[in-house]
């Protein structure tokens, strides 16, 4: 079951940490709320179709009149239907008349002997439940797979902004005091008015990058509201580790445990059997009607209403009834329907296996190319951080202006975004590996 997180008093902050993010979303989510209420509905399905092979306690009663006078009557029966297709009541029936009672107890069977007989024709509407209740399930769990996908994300979206935010400050003050500097040696005639719009230049252009990164984290705050389903004026701050772990898998294994894991396989191979399964009742529905039916009762009748419990005479009878269209058109096209759906649940397997391999192709070369583009962004940093002391020796020389240490800088900035991003990215892209090869829940 779903639930909502507990209220916060006020505009007090709540801190969450990346995997009480998770937990959140897991219990309050509104679309994993849905499909929570789906299933139990599906549940609630099922016990309903099971519910036909209950024993039934049915009163009964007639009253009316007729040209012989008034009548009125009275009864009760068990039924039972069994899951080989055997219907069964027992039960007393009492009736008067204008001036006579009648009693009886009754016993019959219906016998199915070509169509509806067998298991698998009678319990046709529970096999048919009990898919659809799994496949609810596993639609859940997809669900869940989505929204903690989505968790993830949206916490580290939120962090990017952060350090971003904080880089971006860290640069505003920089150039600000470059401009300052700027400003002081161009009235001593130790600058030219050119390093100093240069300097003014780049701080809005900083500036403006800043007031967007403000714009972004509150994007990406509301996004993490909207998943974990809470208020938009609540504030919140979240954290999660930035440190990770390299993976190392062959991509002949990452299939393997992506097809004996991923739930799409397990839903395709259950749709083949279902398919199977559904065909051959369309097979036996190709049978014409035939029942046998079995009556036996003691009744009894009376001017009083003691005598007509006696139940001194019995009468029992057997009958063969048929009820069927000797064309069976339509039966014969569901059977033959039925064949063209195992071919397709086939197809579909062969296509979802195909599918499967391509995700985790693809997901595996994201990752490789992460880890090449973080290790070209370290090398960047380690150049711009040389190039920008050796830019602040020649400026505090005069061997140079400012042009050279604002280049410098900028590089640098440039590749510790650049950096922060892959690494994130890279942090994500193991959750969605994790994902594509059936496991996000495991470990």
């Amino acid at each position: 079951m779903c639930h909502v997180p507990c209220a916060i008093p006020g505009g007090q902050a709540i801190h969450l940490t990346l995997e009480e993010a998770i937990s959140l979303a897991l219990r309050a989510n509104r679309t994993l709320c849905r499909s929570t209420a789906g299933l139990e509905s599906q549940r609630l399905s099922l016990s309903s179709v099971r519910s036909a092979f209950d024993l039934k306690i049915r009163p009964s009663g007639t009253a009316g009149y007729a040209d012989d006078g008034e009548t009125f009557g009275a009864g009760v029966s068990l039924e039972k239907t069994f899951d080989i297709g055997i219907r069964a009541s027992l039960g007393p029936e009492f009736e008067k008349s204008e001036s006579l009672y009648s009693g009886k107890i009754g016993l019959s069977l219906n016998i199915p002997l070509l169509r509806g007989f067998g298991r698998k024709a009678t319990a046709d509407p529970v096999a048919r439940s009990e898919f659809a209740l799994r496949t609810a399930e596993r639609s859940l769990y997809q669900t869940q797979n989505n929204v903690l996908l989505d968790t993830v994300a949206a916490v580290y979206e939120i962090i990017r902004q952060k350090q971003l935010l904080r880089i971006f400050e860290t640069q505003v003050r920089g150039l600000k005091a470059h401009a300052k500097t700027a400003a002081v040696k161009e009235k001593v005639g130790l600058a030219t008015p050119l390093d100093v719009y240069r300097a003014e230049i780049r701080l809005k252009d900083v500036e403006d990058s800043l007031t967007l990164a403000w714009e972004s984290l509150r994007n990406g705050e509301d996004r993490l509201k909207l998943i974990l389903a809470m208020t938009m004026e609540r504030p919140i701050d979240v954290s999660a580790p930035l440190e990770f772990e390299t993976i190392r898998i062959s991509l002949e294994k990452a299939v393997k445990i992506a097809l004996d894991h991923r739930v799409e396989m397990e839903q395709t191979e259950d749709e083949i059997r279902e398919a199977r399964r559904r065909s051959d009742v369309a097979k036996q529905n190709i049978l014409p009607q035939l029942d046998l039916v079995f009556g036996y009762d003691r009744h009894a009748f009376s001017e009083h209403f003691g005598g007509s419990m006696g139940f001194d005479e019995d009468r029992w009878s057997i009958r063969l009834v048929s009820n069927t269209d000797l064309a069976r058109t339509s039966e014969k096209t569901a059977f033959r329907q039925s064949l063209i759906t195992i071919r397709t649940a086939r197809l579909n397997l062969k296509a979802t296996q195909a599918g499967i391999q391509r995700e985790v192709r693809r997901q595996l070369s994201s990752l490789s190319k992460s880890e090449e583009r973080i290790r070209i962004r370290e090398a960047q940093i380690r150049q711009a951080k040389g190039k920008l002391a050796l830019a602040k020796i020649k400026f505090n020389h005069a061997m140079a202006d400012n042009s050279d240490i604002i280049e410098a800088e900028t590089e640098l900035q440039n590749a510790e975004v650049s950096l922060l991003s892959v690494n994130i990215e890279y942090i994500v892209g193991t959750y969605r590996l994790r994902a594509v090869l059936g496991t996000l829940f495991e470990g």
